[in-house]
C-alpha cells in the first residue's frame, strides 16, 4: 500500500528553513519577499545557525537571518498568532538592532528589517491592505529608532485567492495560507512554479525525519502559546512531553529523545 505524504504547512519555521537551504526552491520565498518589500533576499547571505547548539530539534526552526555588510534581514513566519505573538516580535526585532560590539572605541551599528510573514487578516482583508511597513518612535519626543525597521504581512487578505494565469506571486502567498493539499491544488491550478513546491511538500511529508522536526516544531509552538496563555509554570514540561511523542512516533530512540528534550528514561517510557 502506498505511503500517503501528511500535509506540511509553507509557514511553519522547519518548511521555510528546508527549502531557503535548498537552491532548487529557495525562489519560493525570495520572490515573495521581492513582491512585497522590493527587497531581494539574492544579494544577502542566509546566517545557517543550524548545529550550533547540539539540538537538532532546536536548530532546525532557528531564526532566518539574512546579512549584508550592517544589513540585516530578519524574517519571521507566524502560522499561529496569538495576542502576543507581535508584540514578542517587536522585542526580537529591538534586541537584533541593538546588538552591536566594540572595536576599539567603536560601536558597530546594525540596520535590521524584520520581516513578519503574519497568518493573520487585517483591515477589510483586501490583499491591496495586507502590508505595513513603519518604524518605532517615542510618542512624547517624536523620536524615531532609525536603524529598525519592522514590515507586516497579512497573510489571510490572500486567503482564496486561485491563479488566473497573471497573478503569479498572489498565488504564491495564497500558498501559504493552505491546510491541506487538496487546497493548494485549487489555488495552483496549471502554475507550474506552484506545483513544484507542491511536490517538494509532498516529499518532505513522506520523510519520517522531516515529519519529527516539523510536528516537533508545531507541537511546541501550540504548547508554548497555551502555557503563555494560561500561564501555566509546567508549560515547558509538557513542550518537552510533546516533542518526545512525536519523537516516538517518528521511531527515533529513548536515547536520542533524551538529548533532544532532557527528560528522564523513564518519564519517556511512560509516554509509549
Amino acid at each position: 500500500m502506498n505511503k500517503v505524504p501528511r500535509f506540511i504547512s509553507l509557514l511553519a519555521d522547519t518548511t521555510a528553513k528546508a527549502l531557503l537551504k535548498d537552491k532548487h526552491y529557495s525562489w519560493f520565498y525570495e520572490e515573495i519577499i521581492k513582491y512585497k518589500t522590493s527587497i531581494d533576499l539574492k544579494k544577502y547571505k542566509l546566517v545557517d545557525p543550524e548545529m550550533n547548539t547540539g539540538n537538532k530539534v532546536k536548530d532546525y526552526r532557528a531564526d532566518l537571518i539574512y546579512e549584508k555588510g550592517k544589513q540585516i534581514i530578519n524574517l519571521e513566519l507566524n502560522q499561529f498568532v496569538y495576542k502576543y505573538t507581535l508584540t514578542k516580535n517587536l522585542y526580537y526585532a529591538l534586541r537584533l538592532a541593538g546588538y552591536g560590539y566594540l572595536s576599539g572605541k567603536d560601536y558597530d551599528e546594525r540596520y535590521v528589517t524584520q520581516i513578519n510573514l503574519n497568518n493573520k487578516i487585517i483591515n477589510d482583508g483586501k490583499k491591496g491592505n495586507s502590508l505595513i511597513n513603519y518604524k518605532l518612535q517615542d510618542p512624547k519626543y517624536a523620536k524615531i529608532l532609525k536603524n529598525l525597521n519592522i514590515i507586516d504581512i497579512y497573510l489571510l487578505n490572500y486567503k482564496g485567492i486561485r491563479y488566473n494565469g497573471t497573478n503569479k506571486y498572489e498565488t504564491y502567498l495564497s500558498m501559504l495560507t493552505a491546510n491541506s493539499y487538496e487546497e493548494m491544488e485549487e489555488i495552483i491550478g496549471d502554475l507550474e512554479e506552484g506545483r513544484i513546491i507542491m511536490e517538494k511538500l509532498k516529499e518532505l511529508g513522506l520523510d519520517d525525519k522531516f515529519g519529527m522536526l516539523y510536528d516537533a516544531e508545531i507541537v511546541q509552538k501550540k504548547e508554548v502559546n497555551s502555557a503563555r496563555s494560561e500561564g501555566r509554570k509546567e508549560g515547558a514540561k509538557e513542550r518537552e512531553k510533546s516533542i518526545a511523542k512525536a519523537m516516538l512516533k517518528a521511531g527515533e530512540s529513548v536515547s536520542k529523545i533524551m538529548s533532544y528534550t532532557g527528560l528522564k528514561k523513564k518519564d519517556i517510557q511512560l509516554l509509549r
